[in-house]
């Protein structure tokens, strides 16, 4: 009994390998002891072993099959082992064995909603309550049922009602916090959703979700917090590998605008573009402020400024630098930090930006002069090269061959940027696979843009833990009920149209054990993809070059294939839709981009305004262009297309978004129509924000509301920036009707 006694306080202390230790010599004397193997299960189940802990757990309830707490922890044990069923089957025989066990009829309300088995998981919920009305576990596994319902403002009184039953320090506080942030947001109550989100990291700073569901919700967002707190969450979010640091940009310009002499910096330039060094002479300590602020600093090397204020003081400040080239060397030496950020914020942008009639001549005397020097020898040169690589890529210079594998550590993230990476991309491009080269003339059209501006040029992209292919198809589609969903373990996805390898990345992140094919027309895109897949580790993506059309040669079918913003760019968009659906599993799942003709109203205007202009498709078009808008004023059409949130900020981006070759738009009854020709069920579109869809169900209160296309066109119609400008719908082969 001594050592029974030993092993179970050892587990209560979180001593595993003492309380293993105790109970062996336990089960070594009684080797059905259900004690001893209840304390063998809960270390299994505390380190990591869940399918061992179920085993330890399943002995000890033969041995004690009227003890509700060890099937209470045979639940936990499969829950966290992921097989909710056996979860929900153990937490509901811990509840009937001890009828006032409220843990227990909320962890199986818990269990049962991850099944989608709503109304049976509400019971448990209610049950719960009324047993112990201030449980945090069933206020918050409740508040998420509803909140999956599409009632923020009841799973927001829930979470809240939580939060004072759950005092600090106590474990479900973070999520409660977190879950509180997503209803307000849901709500509309943007600053309250961004605090609450921002507390939950607070309370879990070593939840990496945590920080990943902040900086999505961040995404965008013109809003931010007025706090030290905030600031100092948002500048780890930038350090973060697991975080698109893109995310953070609108959010990034929103706390530095806080500062009211940098907001009147930024809002003078605005108001007088062509007079910004005047402006900097009487604004000089606003100017240094922003330039010195280590959130300024960050987003300069990590990701495209959306902000013409910003950009416009970027442009006086390298024209700044070019004049100083031929400075003594002490004064370039003061300079080096702000010149290799501006070169970095350069190549994110593809140098988007725009250049004086006189720079570029003065900038090929200073490569002239560099090329002849022996780089590196003078005091300054260091300088001088980051001052280059603000206005053109390495690369691109005589200077590369010289500087590649130089010694230069003031620069080095520089030259791994402008000149191993891309190097690192043609090796791989090199030994790409191609399936056959396409024959299609807008294919090959669309294939030239995107091999001269492979879209869109990242960083780092946002991680998440990837989830069973029912579980992660069910949040994007939770009325659609699970039995409607295969049990696949290793998903075979196609993403047709990778690009860069955004998408990809996005798929891996999302599906686990997710097998991936990822196609696409651009070597040079896909080259940039392949790089980044190694950097991240997707042993299980493949990467073919291939037009869709040519697709149905590979003899294969997936359990999902994922297309977005790719469809619109053919010639014929519903030929491709319907190569794409015929791809399908029976079973399986399209996710489809496409572009609404409502959302893209200012798009449309902008590309008439381009065409009645004459400006050219090329780099130094869309600069002309992005230039007339910035220094003379976008006509009213046109303010949206400048947009924080649009494609107006880095060359590609633009081109993309204006200057495209081919690109079709579409309203939802078109799509429906598409869908019916290609034998495809609508089964629903993403809002933009989540607040957008909260405000279409509570005007649109029916059944199967998201799936009505004709009553989300109408929505769309009085509401058009509902879904941005690209449509994000989810549909599945039609069931053969009997």
């Amino acid at each position: 009994m001594r050592d029974l006694h030993q092993a179970v306080a050892h587990a209560n202390a979180g001593r595993w390998r003492d309380a293993e230790v105790h109970a062996e010599r336990v089960l070594a004397l009684h080797a059905r002891d259900p004690s001893a193997l209840n304390v063998l299960g809960t270390v299994a189940m505390n380190t990591g072993r869940s399918a061992e802990a179920i085993a330890w757990f399943e002995r000890a309830a033969a041995g004690q099959p009227k003890n509700p707490y060890i099937q209470y922890n045979l639940g936990e044990a499969h829950r966290r082992a992921r097989a909710l069923e056996g979860a929900a089957a153990a937490f509901a025989h811990a509840a009937r064995l001890k009828p006032d066990f409220a843990e227990a009829f909320a962890a199986a309300g818990d269990a049962l909603r991850g099944l989608g088995r709503t109304r049976e998981a509400e019971g448990h919920y209610h049950k719960a309550l009324r047993l112990a009305p201030a449980s945090a576990a069933a206020l918050n596994g409740y508040g998420l049922l509803r909140l999956s319902r599409g009632e923020p403002g009841a799973a927001a009184e829930l979470f809240a009602t939580g939060l004072r039953a759950a005092a600090p320090g106590h474990p479900i506080r973070p999520a409660l916090l977190a879950n509180l942030g997503l209803a307000r947001l849901q709500l509309g109550q943007g600053l309250e959703g961004l605090d609450a989100l921002a507390q939950a990291v607070e309370a879990a700073p070593g939840d990496a979700e945590a920080w990943r569901r902040l900086a999505r919700a961040l995404r965008r967002t013109r809003l931010a917090p007025a706090t030290p707190a905030f600031r100092a969450i948002l500048l780890k979010l930038f350090e973060r590998p697991d975080v698109n640091p893109r995310s953070l940009a609108t959010a990034a310009i929103a706390v530095l605008r806080q500062d009211a002499e940098i907001d009147r910096l930024l809002e003078s330039i605005v108001a007088a573009p062509r007079d910004v060094a005047q402006t900097l002479e009487h604004e000089g300590t606003a100017a240094t402020r922003l330039i010195q602020a280590p959130l300024f600093q960050r987003l300069l090397a990590s990701a495209p400024i959306p902000d013409v204020g910003i950009e416009l003081l970027l442009v006086q400040l390298r024209a700044d630098l070019l004049s100083l080239a031929d400075a003594e060397p002490d004064a370039l030496e003061e300079e080096l930090g702000l010149a290799v950020a501006l070169a970095r914020q350069a190549f994110l942008n593809e140098y988007v930006f725009f250049a004086a009639a006189d720079e570029p001549q003065r900038l090929d005397a200073l490569i002239a002069r560099l090329d002849r020097d022996d780089l590196g020898a003078e005091a300054g040169d260091a300088t001088r090269i980051a001052i280059v690589a603000a206005y053109r890529p390495l690369g691109s210079t005589p200077l590369a061959a010289r500087l590649e594998g130089g010694a230069l550590p003031p620069l080095a993230d520089l030259l791994r940027e402008q000149l191993a990476e891309p190097a690192e991309e043609a090796e791989l491009r090199a030994a790409l696979p191609v399936l056959k080269p396409p024959t299609d003339a807008t294919s090959l059209a669309v294939q030239t843009q995107y091999e001269q501006n492979p879209y869109p040029r990242w960083t780092r992209g946002g991680l998440a833990e990837p989830m069973p292919f029912r579980m992660a198809i069910q949040g994007a589609l939770p009325d659609l009920p699970a039995r409607e969903i295969a049990d696949v373990e290793r998903p075979r996805v196609l993403v047709a149209g990778c690009g860069t390898g955004l998408e990809t990345l996005r798929v891996a992140s999302t599906y686990r054990g997710a097998s991936i094919l990822a196609v696409d027309l651009s070597a040079a895109s896909l080259g940039y993809a392949m790089r980044k897949a190694r950097a991240y580790g997707l042993a299980e993506v493949q990467h073919l070059q291939a037009d869709i059309l040519d697709l149905p040669t590979l003899g294969e079918r997936f359990d999902l294939i994922d297309s977005f913003g790719v469809l619109h760019h053919m010639a014929d968009p519903a030929k491709g839709l319907q190569v794409l659906a015929k791809l399908l599993k029976p079973d399986g799942f399209l996710f489809v981009g496409l572009y609404s003709d409502i959302g893209r109203q200012a798009v449309a205007a902008a590309r008439a305004h381009i065409a009645h202009s004459g400006y050219r498709d090329d780099a130094e078009g869309i600069r002309a262009l992005r230039r007339d808008l910035m220094l003379d004023g976008a006509p009213p059409a046109l303010e949206g297309v400048m947009s924080p949130a649009s494609d107006f900020w880095t060359l590609s981006d633009c081109r993309d978004l204006l200057f495209h070759v081919n690109e079709h738009r579409f309203t939802l009854p078109q799509v429906g129509a598409m869908f019916d020709a290609a034998g495809l069920e609508f089964l629903g579109v993403r809002f933009g924000h989540a607040a957008d869809q909260t405000r279409y169900l509570a005007e649109n209160p029916r059944p199967a509301a998201l799936r009505d296309l004709d009553g989300l066109h109408r929505h769309e119609g009085l509401h058009p920036e509902v879904f941005g400008d690209t449509y994000r719908l989810w549909a599945r082969p039609r069931k053969p009707t009997r």
